[in-house]
């Protein structure tokens, strides 16, 4: 599962770097196993989710430390 890392008004390299380690850290806090992720050409940046089943943990994690996220 991949969920997107909605940076609309982050239009600076670092900033869409620093947002995606963020959103890293609080997956890995809330003990969701990712496979990776990073930025791709048709998005500004995603993770990999290990398991599916994750995604609506993952996406409450990460709307609750202001990250805006979308499952893909």
């Amino acid at each position: 599962m991949r969920i997107t890392i909605g940076l609309p008004a982050i239009e600076r390299d670092f900033e869409v770097d620093q947002q995606l380690k963020r959103a890293f850290e609080v997956l890995h806090e809330a003990v969701i196993r990712t496979r990776g992720g990073g930025r791709f050409a048709d998005n500004p940046a995603a993770i990999i989710l290990e398991r599916e089943v994750d995604a609506p943990v993952a996406l409450a994690a990460l709307r609750k430390a202001g990250i805006q996220a979308a499952a893909m």
